[in-house]
């Protein structure tokens, strides 16, 4: 029993020193590496990701201010654009005037304003005295009359077109089939035109300026006939309704004529 004893003693204190040793042992440098290589390489991938981050949010950044940049750019170009082509269309249209209505073309103003009353039909022009308009200018467009100035200051002049109560223009049929007539404006949107009873007008005739009243041009397109007025027994004058030429609602810029 004392050797069996003795035995289990030494296999006891064996044991403890191989538990002591195996506590107490130094880690190689490999495996150290193979333990600590997940941190490092994990702190590597966390410091990578915040610099891209930044990165971005930077570039982001320069993208948003020169796509700010470009943005007005753009939007400077666009209105000089839309200038030029608005005075390639204006330079046109004088050109078409000068050439098919008459060439003392004094030049192109553009409409600022227009008469709310329902009654009369009247303009405002962004040019006056010091710009050369006068009164009794005749006022026109590519289409046909628009009317004459009847005011003018030393910015701004005033146009009464052809369908005012106060306009009257002489008229004749295009292309010289018919007697000279008068005209008179018939708010808001028409003309009321008188011919002798014997001249030979039907609805769809096309009539222009003539040369009575002196103020005009001749040949310039008024309207068209859009009714004519049954005559009754005493009427000494044949009457039609006119649609003018120029649709006053839409005029932008007219062509201002040199007085005759």
């Amino acid at each position: 029993m004392t050797g069996t004893r003795q035995l289990g003693l030494v296999f006891a204190g064996l044991l403890l020193i191989s538990m002591v040793l195996t506590r107490f042992q130094v880690v190689p440098p490999t495996a150290l590496r193979s333990v600590t290589a997940p941190i490092s390489q994990a702190g590597v991938v966390v410091a990578d990701n915040l610099r891209r981050a930044v990165t971005t949010v930077t570039q982001q950044r320069d993208l948003r201010a020169e796509l700010a940049r470009l943005q007005t750019e753009n939007d400077v170009l666009r209105q000089r654009n839309e200038l030029l082509t608005r005075e390639a269309g204006r330079l046109k249209q004088l050109e078409i005037i000068t050439r098919t209505q008459a060439p003392n073309a004094l030049g192109i103003a553009q409409v600022v304003a227009v008469d709310p009353s329902p009654l009369l039909s009247r303009l405002t022009l962004n040019r006056g005295t010091r710009d050369g308009v006068r009164v009794r200018m005749p006022v026109t467009v590519p289409g046909g009359l628009v009317g004459q100035v009847t005011g003018v200051s030393a910015r701004t002049a005033t146009v009464v077109s052809l369908v005012d109560p106060e306009s009257t223009v002489g008229v004749t049929l295009q292309g010289g089939g018919g007697g000279r007539g008068l005209a008179h404006g018939v708010p808001p949107d028409r003309l009321r035109a008188e011919f002798s009873r014997g001249v030979p007008i039907k609805v769809g005739d096309v009539l222009v300026t003539s040369s009575l009243g002196g103020v005009y041009p001749v040949g310039v397109r008024v309207g068209k006939v859009e009714q004519v007025l049954p005559l009754g027994p005493n009427d000494v004058n044949r009457s039609v309704i006119v649609r003018p030429a120029v649709d006053l609602g839409v005029v932008e810029d007219v062509t201002i004529l040199e007085g005759l």
